[in-house]
């Protein structure tokens, strides 16, 4: 952390990401409700709020690789630019198609600022220390779900802010993010523009990342199912305020990534991914079968200490694997198997709820994140990750190099005679 205080680069990239966390989370609230009050079915609301993922999941790749060929700067006010129109538009319209689109919008929009911004923090963060890098730069997205959501629910308690005027705050602020990302500075890292872009490997996973990618795709799961689905829970149930659990959520996962931030680049793999997604699924099992604040707000500790755990540790192995040229594309990877997670889980949630409650919803989603548990342990007992992550590693380092010199035999070709 002291690093990153000390870096120009880094203060005003976590200043920028914060602001841009605010203005997401001023809608988290009020977007669920604002659906449900135009009337929408239930399957209708899981379907807009699911379309941010789905959106995301396409938009990751390409927000990976426009950050390594363009600029970490470039893709983060095009990101502000894009989040703009999304969250205006959806606020003048009804129609659930205009609505799916300005989702769509608003999700592209966060996949290039979180992409390109972390990305970023990685350029100026030494390799030695990038998990806990990561894990207090995370803290800028905690800090926003802690104040935001509740500050925005005691706006719409008090009648100082409709529903409506929620989207034009969010808009408000996303042009503030792009103002403090107009004065980014950063530098190219070599190489970057030497990658090769094989359309038909945008997609594709590096086999040694495979495990670390499917355990981010369940942690997207289970986190999409508490983030999107909590205010129409607590509504549903009686069980309010809902900013209060936000807030605690956030306090909750500051304090987890503080703790644990100095061990994800110093303890195995293993024991933290077992501890973290255990956490998960036990907050995501009293949310399901319980109906009080009393039981809520432990629950609400065990998801938050679970994902402060799994979220920094995962994109870190993501990472490790890439070559530094790649960096963005990593962080694209990592968030490719998240936003996976959340989306088509939030999106099939959508029917689950719909057909058998909000119990039932909530319960898939603990066992998805129980499930978790489990992979660290495939293989040999006591295999751990990280070994599969060194031979990745050399794996891709292996076919830069080949590139390279390909294209280095293809430029001195062309140049005789």
């Amino acid at each position: 952390m002291h690093h990153l205080l000390r870096n120009y680069t880094a203060r005003l990239t976590f200043i920028t990401t914060l602001l841009f966390f605010v203005a997401f989370y001023t809608l988290l609230v009020p977007l669920p409700r604002y659906l449900a009050n135009l009337g929408l079915p239930d399957w209708q609301v899981g379907l807009v709020l699911g379309a941010f993922g789905i959106a995301a999941l396409v938009g990751r790749p390409l927000a990976g690789l426009s950050s390594d060929q363009l600029s970490r700067r470039t893709v983060i006010m095009l990101g502000a630019l894009l989040f703009f129109p999304g969250v205006l538009g959806m606020a003048q319209t009804e129609q659930p198609l205009l609505l799916l689109l300005a989702r769509c919008l608003q999700a592209l929009g966060y996949v290039a600022v979180t992409t390109a911004a972390t990305a970023l923090i990685m350029d100026v963060t030494p390799e030695a220390g990038r998990g806990a890098a990561l894990a207090w730069f995370g803290i800028a997205a905690n800090v926003a779900m802690t104040l935001t959501p509740a500050a925005v629910d005691a706006l719409l308690q008090r009648r100082m802010l409709d529903l409506r005027g929620g989207f034009w705050l969010a808009a408000a602020l996303a042009l503030g993010c792009l103002a403090l990302a107009w004065r980014l500075k950063e530098q190219r890292i070599v190489g970057a523009d030497e990658q090769p872009v094989a359309r038909e490997k945008l997609w594709s996973l590096p086999p040694a990342i495979v495990r670390p990618w499917l355990a981010a795709a369940l942690l997207g799961v289970g986190f999409g199912a508490w983030l999107q689905y909590l205010p129409l829970l607590t509504a549903r149930r009686g069980v309010e305020p809902t900013g209060l659990l936000y807030a605690l959520y956030g306090i909750a996962i500051i304090g987890t990534r503080l703790v644990t931030g100095p061990w994800l680049d110093r303890a195995q793999t293993r024991p933290l991914l077992v501890a973290g997604f255990g956490l998960l699924a036990s907050g995501l099992a009293i949310f399901a079968w319980t109906h009080s604040l009393v039981t809520y707000m432990p629950a609400t500790l065990l998801v938050a200490a679970g994902g402060g755990i799994l979220h920094p540790l995962l994109m870190a192995l993501h990472v490790r694997t890439m070559p530094e040229a790649m960096r963005g594309r990593a962080v694209a990877t990592f968030y490719l198997g998240f936003d996976l997670g959340n989306g088509l889980g939030t999106w099939l949630l959508g029917f689950v709820w719909q057909a058998w409650g909000l119990t039932t919803l909530l319960g898939i989603a603990a066992l998805c994140a129980g499930c978790g548990m489990g992979l660290p342990a495939g293989g040999k007992p006591n295999q751990q990750i990280g070994s599969l992550v060194v031979a990745g590693q050399e794996q891709l380092h292996r076919e830069h190099r080949g590139f390279t010199e390909k294209k280095h035999d293809t430029t001195r070709e062309k140049m005789r005679p």
